[in-house]
This record gives C-alpha cells, sequence and structure tokens, in this order.
C-alpha cells in the first residue's frame, strides 16, 4: 500500500524515482508516521478518576437476605450487600453464573456483564460523560494505566454519577478488581485521542 502511494506521488509529481531516491524515502517515512499523526491527544489535568467493579456473589456472606425483581426472570434472593453493590457498580456475577445488573431504575440478567452500548464489559472500558465526551474516545490516564495493566482505555460506558471531568475505570471482577478500584482513584491527568 505504501509502495503505491509513493509511486503514484511520484508519478504525478513527475517524479524520477532513480534519480530522487531521498526524496521516495522520505514520502515513505511520512507515510510511516501517518497512523501516528491521526491518534494525536489533548491532554489536560484536573480530571477526577473513580474506578467500579462487578462484584462477585461468592465474595460475599452466605446469607440470603434480599429480594429483587429481575426483568423477564421474577423475583430472586441474593445477599443484601452483594446487591447493595450491584446498585452501585452495575453488574455483579451470580452464585448461579449469571449476571445481575441495575440500571433504568431495573434488575436485569445477562451472561456478561455489559457496558452502555449493551456489549460485554471488559478491561480496558471507561465510564464518562457523553456531554463531555465521545463514546469510542481512546483516553489515556498515565498514572492509571499500568494499575490496570491496559495500554488504553475506550470510552464505552456511562453512568448517573460521571460529569463533567469525572472518568469511572473499569477494573474488572472481585475482590482484587475491587481493591484496584480504590488505588486508580484521585485526581490525574488525562489525555484523549480524537476518534
Amino acid at each position: 500500500m505504501k509502495l503505491l502511494v509513493v509511486a503514484l506521488l511520484t508519478h504525478r509529481l513527475n517524479i524520477k524515482p532513480v534519480v530522487n531516491l531521498r526524496i521516495v524515502i522520505c514520502l515513505l517515512s511520512l507515510i510511516s508516521f501517518m497512523p501516528f499523526m491521526a491518534q494525536a491527544s489533548v491532554c489536560s489535568s484536573g480530571w477526577k478518576i473513580t474506578g467500579y467493579y462487578s462484584p462477585v456473589e461468592s465474595d460475599f456472606s452466605k446469607e440470603i437476605n434480599a429480594s429483587v425483581l429481575v426483568k423477564d426472570l421474577g423475583v430472586r434472593q441474593f445477599n443484601q450487600h452483594f446487591v447493595a453493590d450491584v446498585k452501585m457498580n452495575g453488574w455483579g456475577r451470580t452464585r448461579f453464573g449469571w449476571y445481575l445488573g441495575y440500571f433504568g431504575k431495573q434488575w436485569h440478567k445477562s451472561p456478561n456483564p455489559l457496558d452502555a452500548q449493551g456489549k460485554h464489559l471488559q478491561l480496558g472500558a471507561v465510564a464518562i460523560d457523553k456531554n463531555l465526551l465521545k463514546m469510542g474516545n481512546k483516553i489515556t490516564i498515565p498514572k492509571v494505566n499500568d494499575i490496570v495493566g491496559v495500554a488504553q482505555f475506550v470510552a464505552r460506558d456511562t453512568g448517573s454519577a460521571i460529569k463533567k471531568k469525572h472518568i469511572d475505570v473499569y477494573t474488572g471482577e472481585g475482590k482484587l478488581a475491587r481493591k484496584v478500584s480504590w488505588q486508580v482513584t484521585g485526581q490525574q491527568q488525562v489525555c484523549i485521542a480524537s476518534i
């Protein structure tokens, strides 16, 4: 592809490829650099970073003391602390293996935790304020990327508490993910790549 572009440019500019090898090398270098130019980022400080995770019911007490009405499933019983964590974080894995989610003021069942677009919620996802950022924006949070273990985050989720310069980082499932969600919390610099 790159050679085709160079060939077209040399033909269009009436450049003799053999005579002007330096120009061809420069053009190849520029074309190689173009993908990085499209990923230019804008960085700013003062962002509130928080973490969220998917609790796992088996990490809680075996006491079953809360009833929830799950859409299209009926009333189900769970540990009240698990239910509270799911309500706060969005999704949690039940002792049955499926995920219990809370959004739109209703409880839902899914084989996977879901993001705001209805896709499988995975490490690397962040929740954003859609009035400030776009879904799909690629985001780097220098002091947080290494903690979570991802090179770049993608804006794929939203949350009612996520307003203005606030990003909520998805940290995974279970006890370790809960600890990581606390580690990422704080004021940070954020770099947003255009899409």
